[in-house]
């Protein structure tokens, strides 16, 4: 069993009475995030790992499934089961998500809400900052880029902008696109572009500074 975690990022998550199934979504949008990853039910981590057994298999591997089908987008895990030491233990494989549909978040909390990194051994809760990086650098998908033909510059928290022109002027030192006209700098950043003569926020834009973009786009899950 060992062998076949050897490449991939791995964690443990065990059954407690009474609970019909532990809380995976963190796991399951932080590993597809990354390069994938196995996340390992029966094992006791505080315990030297020794099994501990799943209680319903068929049970936990259905609401595992579930909470796969409600993240966005819906991933398709590889399920093992074995038996050792007396006990069932279940390995459910994530598979990494394509780069053009990343971040994959959990649905019901929102983009903002949902969206997990793995860092060492544990599940973050991304930044605003991350998200819109991985947004920003999706391969082929160009939805992002388009205008919001409703909203105006205004619509835009130009508190968090400046954030985050600091962040990357940090990582970016001596670029030049820092020394360009405030608009002009807002459009190669993708925040803004041109609409029928006017600068208009993009998709990005509004998702990632708007005051309120469920007021652009109501179908949205948003958190609060």
């Amino acid at each position: 069993m060992r062998s076949g975690l050897c490449r991939l990022s791995w964690t443990i998550l065990k059954l407690k009475p009474l609970l019909k199934g532990p809380k995976v979504y963190d796991s399951l949008s932080s590993f597809s995030n990354r390069a994938g990853g196995i996340i390992i039910f029966g094992l006791d981590e505080e315990k030297d790992f020794i099994p501990v057994g799943i209680y319903n298999l068929d049970e936990l591997r259905k609401n595992i499934a579930e909470a796969a089908t409600n993240m966005e987008p819906p991933l398709r895990l590889t399920f093992t089961s074995i038996k050792y030491d007396g006990v069932i233990i279940l390995a459910a494989e994530v598979p990494e998500c394509p780069l053009e549909l990343k971040p994959c978040y959990y649905k019901p909390a929102g983009l903002h809400g949902g969206s997990y990194i793995r860092v060492a051994e544990g599940d973050r809760k991304m930044t605003d900052y991350e998200i819109y990086m991985y947004i920003s650098s999706r391969g082929q998908a160009m939805e992002d880029l388009k205008p919001v033909p409703r909203a105006r510059p205004e619509d835009l928290n130009e508190k968090a902008i400046e954030q985050y022109i600091a962040k990357l002027q940090k990582k970016r030192p001596g670029s030049r696109i820092f020394s360009l006209p405030r608009d002009q700098l807002l459009k190669t950043l993708n925040i803004l572009t041109e609409y029928n003569g006017m600068l208009v926020p993009t998709v990005s834009g509004i998702l990632m500074f708007g005051f309120s973009p469920n007021s652009f786009f109501p179908l949205f899950l948003w958190p609060f």
